[in-house]
């Protein structure tokens, strides 16, 4: 299976750099069209630290996200092309989900979305 890489990431591949870039956006509430790659390149160099088995599951986890709005909010298209109403309900649905494998895969999503976003902010003095 051919895959091909962003130039700035080395882990995930170009969609999973722009599922990743847009659930990042989404996070920490800023547009999908404004939202910078840096944040990405953090959460790549962190991933590739991790063990391989952690790596699979949020490669997994990640095209899961993507393709979950036809199955959990009946919207019959991945989570990049939600309108921002939508994706705010489907990210708040994994996040309230009676399903603890949805909320723990959001929890990791939005704690490797923080520490890419907000490693790479300026320090408040």
């Amino acid at each position: 299976m051919f895959r091909t890489t962003p130039k700035a990431t080395y882990f995930f591949t170009q969609v999973e750099h722009d599922i990743l870039k847009s659930v990042c956006a989404y996070m920490v509430g800023v547009s999908t069209d404004t939202a910078l790659d840096t944040p990405v390149i953090v959460i790549d160099a962190f991933v590739q630290q991790l063990p391989k088995t952690l790596q699979r599951q949020l490669r997994f986890g990640l095209h899961l996200f993507q393709w979950g709005p036809s199955l959990f909010i009946g919207k019959p298209c991945r989570f990049t092309q939600l309108v921002p109403r939508d994706a705010v309900k489907y990210i708040d649905g994994w996040a309230k989900s009676r399903f603890k494998v949805r909320r723990r895969l959001f929890r990791g999503l939005r704690d490797i979305t923080f520490l890419g976003f907000y490693s790479n902010q300026p320090s408040a003095k």
